[in-house]
């Protein structure tokens, strides 16, 4: 029997590659970069807070939002009785606050016959431009433009808006916030009208304190002042309390308020106040598994509300995101 070499070499080199391949492989070094602390915008310096009160409504209301395209969704909304918020838990003195910040680039239809358009862009000096304009019917509308920027500290905008195309509605508004301590930032915000005669600019300050389980925070204006807790027990379990006062009437308004989450998806949301209000909303989400691995989800959810008049009212509600 002749011996090769070249055929002991290869045979060799194969064995040796199959044993390399049950070996495990080496792992990538991966670097982690350390993450900058994201700045709190001056619009939600009371959003933990205010997250935890309910959205009470009366009647019944359905909600369908459909993605027809990549940018584009639909939304019908159908309301019987009472379906808007017949109660406000609490007064808002900040410019767009408690709205949706992160709103998607692209075009968003109502089925009353409503259409809002966002288009967003980052310009040169890490500024973000984010315009805007809502067409409600033909004779009402709504346009915004703002500049956006963040630094290492601060976080500032300015926003423009003109509504129905009249320039007496033009209004201006500056935010601005600053970090001074890694716990603790301060914000202003300035708003006025420039065709309006008298010029009377809104102003308020704000600031903000903040750790791993609490976060006090309030705001002084014209309107009024404002003090929000927020304190969180345990990831499913959190606290919330505004105090308001009017400069105008001089009336304090003392509101509490409990947010707790289920294991099952479940959400539940209790508020009391001083002016012997009160009401809760439970919310479930309901998947269903269709072909194809997709997964259409229903959210139910249920209002009751206590009026000062003593009165107890009910909502129910659906959400289908398609």
């Amino acid at each position: 029997m002749d011996i090769n070499e070249d055929k002991i070499k290869e045979e060799v080199s194969s064995f040796v590659s199959s044993l390399q391949r049950l070996l495990p492989k080496k792992k990538e070094i991966i670097v982690v970069e350390p993450q900058r602390a994201k700045l709190t915008k001056l619009c939600d310096v009371h959003a933990e807070a205010k997250n935890a009160f309910p959205k009470c409504f009366v009647g019944a209301k359905l909600i369908v939002l459909r993605e027809i395209l990549d940018k584009v969704k639909l939304v019908q909304q159908y309301s019987f009785g009472k379906s808007r918020e017949s109660y406000k838990c609490f007064t808002q003195l900040i410019h767009k606050e408690m709205e949706p910040k992160n709103t998607d680039e692209g075009l968003l239809i109502d089925a009353a016959g409503s259409a809002s358009a966002t288009y967003k862009e980052v310009l040169d000096g890490a500024y973000e431009m984010r315009l805007t304009s809502r067409i409600r019917d033909l004779v009402s509308s709504e346009t915004e433009i703002v500049f956006e920027k963040e630094n290492d500290k601060s976080l500032g905008s300015i926003s423009c808006s003109v509504r129905d195309v009249d320039p007496n509605t033009l209004r201006m508004v500056t935010q601005w916030m600053y970090k001074i301590l890694p716990e603790f930032c301060f914000g202003t915000e300035i708003g006025f009208k420039p065709l309006a005669y008298p010029p009377t600019p809104d102003f308020s300050i704000s600031a903000r304190y903040e750790r791993p389980t609490f976060i006090l925070s309030s705001t002084a204006s014209k309107i009024g002042f404002q003090v929000c807790l927020y304190k969180q027990f345990s990831p499913d379990l959190r606290l919330g309390t505004i105090i308001t006062e009017g400069c105008r009437g001089g009336q304090t308004t003392f509101s509490l308020a409990l947010h707790k989450n289920y294991q099952n998806g479940s959400e539940l949301k209790i508020f009391v106040d001083s002016q012997r209000c009160g009401g809760f909303t439970f919310q479930k989400d309901v998947l269903f598994y269709e072909p194809h691995n997709e997964v259409r989800v229903l959210r139910i959810i249920g209002s009751t509300l206590i009026d000062r008049q003593r009165r107890v009212r009910f909502g129910v509600g659906f959400n289908l995101d398609f």
